[in-house]
């Protein structure tokens, strides 16, 4: 694909995406307005005229990117590349909408509300309580990209959610039914399907006891950090990683004010001045990486990481966007975490993070074997 351009979504290039299951073609696009990618992951023959099997799916970080395994959408991605695979002829269309198109803090703050009333609260509530819409995401770019990429077709949609045909229809995409998409509730993920089963989707939740997170979460209100100016605390709740085994990790959610920039940092367990050093480690995200891969390189540095953490019992994560260095700002966040101002590093040990870290005061030695 050549640069092109519909309305405000820009196409870029076309590369090869080798996922678990098969060789699919990515088609990278660029939101002028928005200033976010997009993608579409595709197999077969776009043009022909019999209705194309389709998935519109939005970013969900926490899942795709860290590893959680409190909500379906890694699941569901997954699910849509196999059953495009098997039909030999699809298209994903992968959009950066994150948090049902209202971004990743008030996504971050939703889980945090929810957690704080004892799940008490679902999902759509607690975006009711942050003066937020249900859904705020939108379909132009599906259009957009149908266009550039020459698909006439109408769409039969995976999906779960059958407001979601309307919603595409009103954005100019046609669309010739749909077909659910198995999900499978486990105690992590069951309060917030649950939820999504009780606004519509059309899915069954199985019985039995969530899961409760380990220790206490409370609702915070933004506040400015001492000690690292110019940083907003946004949000803080307790997430469950697979590591392999589901693990709880506390996220806590920052915004550089003078950057505009959001900052992760997930921390697992309570570093003791007596007990052993943290682990401590920096990860970056990569968009393509967010997908199954057959060789993903970053995704298993992370799993291998995450995997660690757990067996140590104490650690913390610095999650950096694609194409970010560590700033003196994000690395004073992460070295707040570290008590004692020590830990063992997981990562290579010419990465610059080393170094920044050192002039954050933080003492840093290898992990023990």
């Amino acid at each position: 694909m050549r640069p092109a351009i519909d309305g405000a979504l820009l196409g870029l290039d076309e590369r090869p995406l080798d996922t678990v299951h098969g060789r699919f073609r990515a088609h990278r696009f660029h939101n002028l307005t928005t200033g976010q990618p997009a993608v579409a992951v595709a197999t077969g023959d776009l043009a022909g005229r019999s209705p194309l099997l389709a998935r519109v799916h939005s970013s969900c970080i926490t899942s795709e990117v860290y590893g959680a395994c409190d909500c379906d959408c890694a699941e569901q991605l997954d699910a849509a590349l196999a059953a495009i695979a098997d039909a030999g002829r699809g298209v994903l269309f992968y959009l950066t909408q994150e948090g049902r198109g209202a971004g990743f803090a008030a996504k971050a703050r939703d889980r945090m509300l929810v957690q704080a009333s004892g799940n008490r609260l679902t999902t759509f509530e607690a975006y009711s309580q942050l003066g937020l819409g249900g859904d705020q995401r939108r379909y132009d770019e599906v259009a957009a990209a149908c266009r550039l990429l020459g698909v006439q077709a109408p769409l039969r949609l995976l999906t779960n959610n059958p407001e979601k045909l309307a919603t595409l229809r009103d954005a100019g995409v046609a669309v010739a039914g749909h077909r659910p998409l198995a999900v499978r509730a486990s105690p992590y993920s069951r309060h917030y399907l649950d939820a999504k089963s009780r606004s519509g989707h059309l899915f069954a939740t199985a019985g039995g006891d969530a899961a409760q997170p380990p220790e206490p979460v409370r609702r915070l209100a933004p506040r400015r950090l001492r000690g690292v100016p110019g940083v907003v605390r946004l949000a803080s709740y307790l997430v469950p990683l697979r590591a392999p085994a589901p693990t709880w990790f506390r996220l806590h959610l920052y915004l550089d004010v003078a950057s505009a920039r959001e900052c992760v940092v997930l921390a697992h367990g309570t570093p003791r001045r007596a007990g052993p050093a943290p682990l401590v480690h920096v990860q970056h995200d990569i968009l393509l990486e967010r997908f199954p891969l057959r060789r993903p390189r970053l995704t298993r540095a992370w799993a291998r990481a995450r995997a660690a953490i757990a067996r140590h019992g104490a650690g913390c994560v610095l999650f950096l966007g694609e194409g970010d260095i560590p700033k003196a700002t994000s690395l004073a966040l992460l070295a707040r975490h570290l008590p004692r101002r020590g830990a063992r590093w997981l990562g290579a040990p010419d990465d610059p993070a080393v170094r920044g870290l050192a002039r954050a005061g933080v003492r840093l030695s290898p992990p023990t074997s």
